[in-house]
């Protein structure tokens, strides 16, 4: 009778472990797709987008002061960088026309429901201004650094 009773705590214990770590897994699993979920939601991409936003004046005096260096010669670094920081200026024009022409008002401001069809489209816009915010912080940081090393000749 004995054996039978231990046999069963055993049993039942190995039980409670397996469904623990069950539950641990799936809270796991859960917390990552969250992550991924949250990654692609309206708030993270509005702030990726209110971050770089304010640049959009630093960009275009970088370019006013690029102007006078790039019209001396038009194949230079300076006419280069100029260049990149009017592609990544315009990125980010053609990605607020874009989003703002996708998405209403209510779902960028007010968080109103999104369809399947949008909330695909939001992971699509969420990696396009990733990538605005990545040519325009390397295109300020570009120009920047060629303005230092003219400033110091």
């Amino acid at each position: 009778m004995n054996s039978k009773v231990l046999l069963l705590l055993v049993s039942f214990s190995l039980t409670l472990v397996s469904c623990a770590n069950n539950a641990k897994q799936t809270n796991e699993n859960q917390a990552v797709t969250i992550e991924e979920d949250e990654s692609y939601s309206m708030k993270a991409v509005m702030a990726v987008h209110d971050e770089v936003m304010p640049k959009m004046g630093e960009i275009s005096l970088l370019i006013d002061r690029l102007k006078p260096l790039a019209d001396q010669n038009p194949d230079s670094p300076y006419a280069n960088a100029m260049k990149e920081l009017q592609n990544s200026h315009k990125a980010m024009m053609d990605w607020m026309g874009d989003f703002g022409e996708a998405f209403t008002s209510d779902e960028i401001l007010k968080g109103a429901p999104l369809s399947a069809d949008k909330k695909a489209r939001l992971k699509v816009e969420a990696e396009r201004i990733a990538a605005v915010k990545d040519l325009m912080l390397r295109s300020i940081d570009e120009g920047k650094r060629l303005l230092d090393a003219a400033n110091a000749e």
